[in-house]
């Protein structure tokens, strides 16, 4: 069947603004990197010559800037450091090996993008909307964090700030380069569906930048991209729940209109309908019970994936029925479910000349629809659903295979699946299952942000570091995330776990302890129970750097 333009609209600011694809986090984070430099603003006409998508032009340019005559004697060592450790690369290492930026180490690597090889496909927009409604603060730190290394009246290296290496690299390969020009366009404009996945997300990046001064860059700027990517797809997922909620009960929830989510809430979404609950796989071992929970619980989630898309043409098609036929200047996404309660005749009209349009225009102009529309599309028309619940069914019947598969893709990148900052995995064979898992990196990064408490001082939040109990992290992890280790009940909380499940859940709280002693957070010297606690790595106080 064939739809046009405005009957299959999937990605709307006002509702979706990402366009599923399959995304690579470091070229979201350089796109991203652009928006926070023009305050948000789309960039006008900033191309770079076509001579800087060769790796020869940036290493000539090196030499010629860094003042070490190491560089020059060495040229093979500094092109390969270059390519691996400075620049990302596309086709790398084949003859048609074309740069795509420098990688995501200073807020200035957006100088050397080229556009075709580094698209974000949006998710940088929905990123910085995220940044921009979640919390202006967190903006402005992380904007000052990551343009570290610059004088500010010149903009000049200024040599007092101490830089790793790759970093100094980036500056010195942009130092010439103007800076974007701002257009009009603003990106944003529109506050995400969820606001309260937003706050979480500046929440957990104002814990990151306490350990500016601590940790590395590089570390840092992974961690960055682990959280974005993170609360990301938690907000795909959360909104395949809320949609399908909002489409349900024909309005939006109220404690979606009035959002009580915020981070530093010890239960942020007790208030929220539409929590999610992961069970995560901690014993490394695909074949066993809890690898099994694990992979039905990832699956659920995957499956929702047609109810989002659904969910996403109903919003989408309401929203164009009261901008165009009810010449509402702002329809507001929160209030149009509201059409489909009591559906007046002339609503119901419209969805019918557009049904029978449809099937118009897929006919030929034969009476014979069979001849164009298959059997499944010509019983989706012979339901007896109501006009508009019929167009969403045709609509999303022929698109949802399409979404499904780049949705499904999107999530699996924004998640890092099968690396170590990952909260998927999935096994080598084609019809292997995901299965919810955390990497030895993201169990870190949870560590860090976990070990940080806070005391609000002119309101500003003054972050501190302690030891914390281990059954506390348990209770954190799935507080904020909804990722289940230790878990009392299964399916969302409408089932306790059997004796086998409780003996599988009591093995993945000794593996998630396994992986912790790992990475040399955790040490049992004891069987006591308060003796079982997870130790800072970097000792953390804002409160004595603020009474200084």
């Amino acid at each position: 069947m064939k739809l046009s333009k405005a009957d299959q609209e999937f990605r709307n600011p006002k509702v979706f603004t990402i366009d599923p694809k399959n995304v690579d986090l470091d070229r979201v984070l350089v796109n991203l990197f652009l928006l926070l430099s023009t305050d948000g603003h789309r960039h006008a006409g900033y191309k770079l010559p076509k001579t800087y998508e060769k790796m020869d032009t940036h290493h000539r340019t090196f030499e010629e800037r860094a003042g070490s005559p190491s560089v020059a004697r060495y040229p093979d060592v500094v092109r390969a450091w270059l390519e691996n450790d400075v620049f990302d690369l596309v086709n790398r290492g084949k003859s048609t090996e074309i740069v795509a930026s420098l990688r995501p180490l200073h807020l200035r690597a957006h100088k050397i993008r080229v556009a075709k090889h580094c698209r974000a496909y949006n998710v940088d927009e929905h990123m910085y909307g995220m940044l921009h409604h979640g919390g202006r603060q967190t903006i402005k730190d992380l904007r000052a964090y990551l343009d570290r290394g610059l004088r500010p009246h010149d903009r000049s290296i200024d040599p007092e700030v101490p830089l790793d290496l790759e970093t100094l690299a980036v500056l010195k390969m942009v130092e010439s380069l103007n800076e974007p020009t701002k257009s009009n366009e603003q990106v944003a404009a529109e506050a995400p569906t969820c606001v309260g996945q937003a706050r979480m997300l500046c929440d957990d990046i104002g814990r990151l930048l306490a350990y500016k001064d601590a940790v590395p860059r590089g570390v840092m700027i992974d961690y960055l991209k682990t959280v974005l990517g993170l609360h990301t797809a938690l907000y795909v997922i959360r909104l395949a729940r809320q949609l399908t909620g909002w489409r349900r009960e024909r309005r939006a929830h109220p404690a979606c209109v009035d959002c009580k989510v915020h981070g530093g809430l010890p239960q942020p979404f007790a208030e929220c309908p539409y929590t999610e609950s992961f069970v995560v796989d901690a014993t490394g071992d695909p074949s066993s019970l809890m690898a099994r929970l694990a992979q039905e619980s990832a699956l659920s989630e995957y499956a929702r994936l047609h109810d989002l898309i659904k969910s996403i043409f109903a919003t989408n098609q309401l929203l164009y029925y009261a901008e165009r036929q009810l010449k509402e200047s702002k329809p507001d996404p929160k209030r149009v479910f509201e059409l489909l309660d009591h559906p007046t005749e002339a609503f119901n009209a419209y969805w019918k000349a557009r049904l029978d349009q449809l099937r118009s225009n897929n006919e030929g102009g034969t009476d014979d629809a069979e001849e164009t529309l298959s059997v499944e599309e010509l019983a989706i028309f012979d339901m007896g659903l109501d006009p508009f619940d019929t167009f969403i069914e045709v609509v999303t019947h022929v698109r949802s295979r399409h979404h499904r598969q780049y949705l499904t893709q999107l999530l699996d990148r924004l998640l890092q699946k099968n690396t170590e900052f990952g909260a998927l995995a999935q096994g080598k064979a084609r019809t292997a299952d995901r299965r919810w898992a955390f990497g030895g990196r993201l169990l870190e990064l949870f560590v860090q942000l976990a070990v940080l408490d806070w005391e609000e001082r002119d309101g500003r939040k003054l972050f501190y570091s302690k030891p914390i109990l281990i059954e506390d992290f348990l209770g954190w992890m799935e507080a904020r995330y909804g990722f289940v280790v230790a878990g009392a009940k299964l399916e969302g909380g409408r089932r306790p776990v059997t004796v086998e499940e409780h003996r599988a859940f009591r093995d993945n709280v000794q593996g998630l302890k396994s992986q912790l002693r790992e990475i040399g957070f955790y040490d049992d010297l004891s069987d006591a129970y308060n003796a079982q606690t997870i130790r800072p790595r970097y000792p953390i106080d804002q409160r004595k750097e603020a009474a200084r």
